[in-house]
């Protein structure tokens, strides 16, 4: 059983909620603070990659 945990992360000024995978170290969803859209789709895969760093970068639990 996957373990997924959702993170708020601060990217360029705005907050997002990413539903974050540790053990695949994989987004899931990626929504703007208190949506229920999930805009991960449309983001570039350079951005996901910014987001994914700062995930990893300064932990899951830690991110904001």
């Amino acid at each position: 059983m996957k373990q997924e945990s959702w993170v708020t992360i601060k990217y360029r000024n705005d907050s997002f909620d990413v539903k974050w995978s540790p053990i695949d170290h994989e987004i899931k969803e990626i929504r703007s603070v208190d949506s229920e859209i999930n805009i991960a789709s449309i983001l570039s895969l350079e951005v996901k990659r910014e987001i994914q760093k700062i995930i990893i970068n300064k932990g899951a639990h830690h991110a904001i």
